[in-house]
C-alpha cells in the first residue's frame, strides 16, 4: 500500500511529465501541425482542404494581394471544378505560404518589357529575341569601343598634364599663361570624366538589356529543345536555372514561391502548376498538361491526363 508520501511524489513526477509534454507540444506546435498535415496529404488526400496564405510579396512585381488573392481563386477553380470537390481554401494562418521572389528571371522579363519586347515562348518568339539579341550585341561592341578609346585618350592628356605640372613644380611655378593653360586643360580633363562616366552607364544599362535577352533565350532553348548552344551573360553570371516557381516542403515549412511571369495568365499557369505540387501530384509526359515540367502551354483548364492523375491522388474513380 502507498503511503501518502509517496502518492505526493509520483503524483508531482507525473505532473512534471504532463507539464513537460503541454510545453514541448506548444514549442513545437508548428512544426507538429506541419507534420500531421503532410500525413494527412500522403495517406488522406483531398480529405481536407489545404490552407493557403500569402507570404512575401515583392512590389516589384505590381500586383497588390487583393488582386494576387483574386488570380490564386481562378487557380483554385482549375483544380477543384473537374472533381466538384474543395481541394483550396485561403486563411491568413495558412500552412502553404504563396511568396513572389524577385531576382534576375523577373528582371530579365521586365527589362525587356522596357525595350517594348513580350516574348511569346515558341519558334517565333525566339527568332525574334535571338534577332534582338543580335543587333544588341553589335550596339554594345561599337560603344565598347567607342569607350575604351575615349578612356585611352584621356589616360594620354592625363600623363601628359601631370608630367608638365611636375615640370612647372620643379622650377618654382608657371608663369601666368602657362597656369591658365594648364588649368584650362584639367577643366578638360574633367569634363572627359564626365562624358567617360556617362557612357559607361549607358553600356552598363545595355549590357543588363543583353544579359536579361540570354536569360530568356537560354529558357526558350531548354523550353523549345532547341539544338543550339546557350549564352553566357555579359559579366558576371545570373545565374543557370529559370525555374519559374517551385514547390518547397520541409522542415521549415511549406511554400509556393513564384520568381517569374509576364502576364497574368502565365501567372496563373505557375500558380496552378505548383498547386499540383502541393496535392502531390508528380510531372507529367504532355506538353499540354498543367503538370508538365515546363510551363509552355497557353491552357486554362486540366487536361484528361490532369484529371486522371488529380482522381487518381484523391482516389476518385
Amino acid at each position: 500500500m502507498k503511503t501518502l508520501k509517496s502518492f505526493i511524489v509520483e503524483s508531482f513526477i507525473s505532473l512534471i511529465i504532463i507539464l513537460l509534454l503541454f510545453g514541448v507540444g506548444y514549442y513545437y506546435h508548428d512544426y507538429i501541425g506541419r507534420f500531421i498535415q503532410d500525413l494527412s496529404n500522403r495517406y488522406r488526400p483531398c480529405e481536407e482542404p489545404i490552407a493557403y496564405s500569402l507570404g512575401d510579396i515583392d512590389s516589384r512585381f505590381n500586383i497588390t494581394p487583393e488582386k494576387l488573392l483574386a488570380d490564386i481563386k481562378q487557380v483554385e477553380e482549375i483544380w477543384e471544378s473537374p472533381i466538384n470537390k474543395e481541394l483550396f481554401k485561403y486563411s491568413v494562418t495558412g500552412d502553404l505560404k504563396i511568396n513572389l521572389i524577385y531576382d534576375y528571371r523577373q528582371k530579365a522579363t521586365d527589362d525587356l518589357k522596357k525595350i517594348g519586347l513580350v516574348i511569346s515562348d515558341d519558334q517565333a518568339g525566339y527568332n525574334m529575341l535571338k534577332s534582338k539579341y543580335d543587333s544588341l550585341f553589335a550596339s554594345y561592341n561599337e560603344q565598347k569601343n567607342s569607350l575604351d578609346i575615349l578612356v585611352a585618350n584621356y589616360n594620354i592628356a592625363k600623363n601628359a598634364l601631370e608630367r608638365d605640372i611636375n615640370y612647372w613644380n620643379k622650377k618654382g611655378g608657371a608663369p601666368k599663361d602657362e597656369y591658365d593653360a594648364l588649368e584650362q586643360r584639367r577643366i578638360n580633363l574633367n569634363n572627359q570624366v564626365a562624358t567617360i562616366n556617362q557612357e559607361k552607364d549607358s553600356l552598363n544599362s545595355l549590357v543588363d538589356t543583353i544579359n536579361s535577352t540570354k536569360i530568356i533565350l537560354n529558357k526558350l532553348i531548354v523550353e523549345l529543345n532547341l539544338q543550339v548552344d546557350t549564352y553566357n551573360t555579359v559579366g558576371a553570371s545570373t545565374g543557370k536555372e529559370f525555374d519559374e516557381g517551385q514547390y518547397v516542403s520541409n522542415a521549415s515549412g511549406r511554400s509556393i514561391d513564384v520568381f517569374q511571369f509576364s502576364d497574368e495568365n502565365k501567372l496563373s499557369r505557375v500558380l496552378a502548376h505548383e498547386f499540383g505540387h502541393a496535392l502531390g501530384l508528380e510531372h507529367i509526359d504532355n506538353a499540354k498538361a498543367i503538370m508538365y515540367y515546363l510551363n509552355e502551354g497557353i491552357n486554362e483548364k486540366l487536361t484528361t491526363d490532369d484529371i486522371t492523375a488529380l482522381k487518381d491522388k484523391c482516389g476518385i474513380k
